[in-house]
């Protein structure tokens, strides 16, 4: 049974120069995208240039993907110096957010805002392999 695809985006705040932030954000890209969950489609972050602020986009297979990645990685030393350097200040969740996502929260001591109740409506996403 296919799940339905989550797209998640993340504000942080800065606690450190937006230069240690960029390659900690760099690093953590990196892992991910070596040995982080299949079902995660992009992994993407962007910091401000003028404000000590940084935003994450991240596309997912589905709920159980959010759950895997976050799994696998939070013991990562890259998630963890990332979390020396940025807060997470909010998450929104775009598409399907599950009780086992809740729970999973619930468990992680996060403080972050959470927002959801977003359903898809209409789009589509190209498949740049084809361009």
């Amino acid at each position: 049974m296919s799940e339905t695809p989550l797209t998640v985006l993340n504000l942080y705040h800065l606690q450190a120069e937006a230069q240690a932030a960029r390659t900690a954000f760099a690093a953590l890209a990196a892992r991910v995208e070596r040995e982080g969950h299949p079902g995660i489609r992009s992994y993407r972050f962007f910091v401000h240039d003028d404000q000590p602020i940084a935003r994450a986009v991240i596309d997912y297979a589905g709920p159980t993907a959010w759950i895997g990645h976050h799994d696998i990685a939070m013991g990562w030393p890259e998630m963890r110096a990332l979390h020396g350097l940025a807060r997470l200040a909010e998450a929104t969740f775009l598409g399907p957010f599950t009780p086992e996502m809740q729970a999973w929260l619930d468990g992680s001591g996060l403080r972050a805002r959470i927002e959801t109740g977003y359903s898809f409506v209409a789009g589509f996403r190209r498949d740049t392999a084809r361009d």
